[in-house]
């Protein structure tokens, strides 16, 4: 021995010495899976968060218009002369049908190939149904009131209502129309939402005299999504359909099938929302929905001869 002591080791100060760093390297490893499968599952719940937000935005949106069907059947309306139909070319100065020609219109309806079945209604059976069916309109009855006190069975026309198949209609009219004790007839292609919606909510077009909608021009984008917002708030709504005015317009078209002439832009045709619900509608428990939106004109079942 020399007699000289040894240095001592300088001691190094570390928070993650060899041993450490090695101890977590070796975790990671044996925990690869677990690591990735972490990350993975954090990902993929940032990613259904964001799709289920986007998937709630969407299904509040209402969908187009379904493709079809575009009915083919239709239905034709028979008026015939009475007390109050003089104004009509047919019946001018010549009274009531007479139970002969009633006879004689019934058997040239049978021998039509497109007639599926008919009806006869009498005058107080369609003042009957006048009474008793819904307004029009279900967010102004009162305008509907006056006109069933002051409407008799006198004023209404005696009738055939006629389903029709497809097939030759304008045949149809030249048949019928010409006959004795007719004042006019209608011919109409059945509805395109008939069966596919129960409820139509119609929106306030570019020029209306109706009472909801004088003076002010079309609903606005804010009044659309207000009511769409009240829509999903009524109990028992399967689906919404929203109807745009080029599609309106072509279901009225479809609707006219003998291609009357529109009047061109027609300023008075609605944009509306169709709902179809789960059950029949009920349209006293609906109207306090819709009551208080501005933008709205009306409120009505779909009928088939309306919609």
């Amino acid at each position: 021995m020399d007699g000289r002591q040894e240095a001592p080791e300088r001691e190094e100060l570390s928070f993650e010495g060899p041993e450490r760093t090695s101890r977590r390297a070796g975790w990671l490893r044996a925990h690869a899976r677990l690591v990735t499968a972490l990350t993975v599952s954090f990902a993929v719940l940032a990613v259904l968060g964001a799709g289920e937000w986007f998937l709630h935005e969407r299904s509040r949106q209402p969908l187009p218009p379904p493709d079809g069907p575009w009915p083919q059947t239709g239905h034709l309306g028979v008026y015939l002369c009475g007390e109050s139909t003089d104004q009509w070319e047919h019946c001018r100065g010549r009274g009531t049908v007479t139970a002969v020609e009633r006879r004689r219109i019934e058997a040239a309806l049978r021998e039509v190939p497109e007639v599926a079945g008919f009806r006869f209604e009498t005058r107080e059976q369609a003042l009957a149904a006048f009474r008793e069916g819904e307004p029009p309109n279900a967010l102004e009855p009162g305008r509907s009131e006056a006109l069933l006190r002051l409407t008799r069975a006198e004023d209404m026309p005696e009738s055939y209502d006629v389903v029709l198949r497809p097939g030759d209609w304008a045949g149809v009219r030249r048949r019928i129309e010409p006959l004795a004790g007719v004042s006019n007839v209608y011919i109409f292609r059945d509805a395109f939402w008939w069966g596919k919606a129960d409820v139509v909510i119609r929106l306030c077009p570019r020029s209306n005299l109706a009472k909801r909608c004088a003076s002010r021009g079309a609903a606005t984008e804010a009044e659309k999504e207000a009511v769409l917002d009240r829509i999903h708030s009524v109990p028992g709504v399967e689906a919404v359909y929203f109807e745009d005015r080029p599609h309106a317009l072509k279901v009225l078209r479809h609707v006219w099938w003998e291609g009357i002439d529109l009047g061109g832009d027609l300023p008075a045709l609605n944009e509306s929302f169709y709902l179809k619900l789960d059950r029949p509608p009920v349209m006293r428990d609906l109207v306090p929905f819709f009551t208080d939106l501005t933008g709205v004109e009306g409120l009505s079942r779909v009928s088939n001869v309306r919609s």
